[in-house]
């Protein structure tokens, strides 16, 4: 099912328009709906990842971000990203993902594990832990020199210093976040660190592929540990792990750089361990492993969910955002500047802007 924006045919139904105010099904594609393990929006085009790892676009194609290795400007249909643009690998290695033992060819396709979109960029993570991207380098944010590589349109492997190996992904407007196996982050294009940063990480410009990069590492690794990254249009959160002898391993801890026009840069040490982040254009959420809900950041368009705009158009300290008490949160996802929750019990909550439908609601108005 998918509704909202549709003017780049981004919802899969096979033709374009302004909006859907309603979910539609979505009934042409090139995978099966059971087998839907992930879903990616960027500023027009969407991903989806399946069980197989094989990664399915459609939408905004203006700067290849679907990956497809076509010209064409939208495709509102899915189809799948050929496998082979991710390379090869031997028998063992695939055969240690599956876990299960069958016949298979000597070398097979590497699936993807992990999905990821920009406003007009994309990427992915193999099961080999290989990161490819595609789509507009305007500000280097593919992490290679522009020269020749304002667009690229169809996957493309990024080497990262040593070889090493990549966790985590994550897109803003003009940059890409890039978590390695061993806690380091690599930013490529435009992010404006705040200054001053914060004094727990270490900041270092660099130069990789003959273009400007921001690494970024703990400043002492024995006490603190990065183990995740989410962008926003102008600022990253990074979850941490307390390695202290007074943290214990406890990840109640988040850090914050970039933009902090709306508050969306606060950092905060909360009173449980932090289960997910998720960040919008200018706003955030922690879910806490009790289940709380905590958003901040920009709110004019109602994007936290408080049942209010605020005046002052910003919340910089996290407010709880209040469920059904028999409902249980499962996931929650940030738009640009709207959220949706699905619950354990497979409901689904939205609000924030709706100018488009984005809620699902039959309305335009604002939730």
């Amino acid at each position: 099912m998918s509704q909202g924006a549709n003017s780049h045919g981004q919802l899969g139904l096979g033709f374009e328009s302004e909006l859907c105010m309603t979910p539609q099904r979505v009934t042409r594609c090139s995978f099966s709906a059971p087998l839907v393990r992930c879903i990616r929006g960027g500023g027009g085009h969407v991903l989806i990842l399946d069980t197989n790892g094989r990664v399915h676009a459609c939408g905004w194609n203006n700067r290849g971000q679907l990956g497809l290795d076509s010209t064409e400007e939208c495709h509102n249909e899915f189809k799948m990203i050929p496998t082979e643009y991710f390379g090869v690998m031997e028998r063992s290695a695939i055969r240690d993902f599956y876990n299960v033992f069958k016949i298979i060819p000597k070398f097979q396709e590497v699936p993807v594990d992990i999905i990821s979109c920009g406003w007009d960029i994309s990427g992915a993570i193999t099961v080999t832990k290989r990161l490819f991207v595609w789509g507009s380098n305007a500000f280097q944010q593919l992490g290679i020199c522009q020269r020749g590589f304002m667009a690229v349109r169809r996957p493309m492997p990024v080497k990262l210093p040593r070889e090493e190996l990549v966790e985590r992904i994550s897109f803003g407007l003009r940059h890409c976040a890039v978590l390695t196996q061993d806690n380091k982050i690599y930013v490529f294009g435009r992010l404006r660190i705040m200054d001053p940063p914060p004094i727990e990480l270490d900041i270092t410009a660099t130069c990789l592929h003959r273009c400007n990069t921001v690494k970024i590492q703990a400043h002492n690794p024995n006490e603190l540990r990065i183990v995740s990254l989410s962008s926003g249009q102008n600022h990253m959160l990074l979850k941490c792990v307390d390695l202290s002898e007074s943290g214990g391993g406890s990840t109640k801890r988040i850090l914050a750089l970039g933009d902090n026009k709306f508050g969306q840069c606060n950092a905060f040490q909360f009173e449980e361990n932090v289960r997910q982040l998720a960040v919008g254009w200018t706003h955030n959420a922690a879910v806490l492993r009790n289940n709380e809900i905590l958003l901040w950041g920009r709110n004019c368009y109602g994007q936290l969910g408080i049942g209010s705009i605020s005046e002052q158009k910003a919340i910089p300290t996290p407010l709880s955002l209040k469920l059904p008490d028999d409902q249980t949160p499962g996931r929650v996802h940030m738009g640009a500047e709207h959220g949706l929750l699905r619950t354990t019990a497979g409901d689904v909550y939205t609000w924030g802007w709706n100018e488009h439908g984005n809620c699902g609601n039959n309305s335009t108005e604002n939730v």
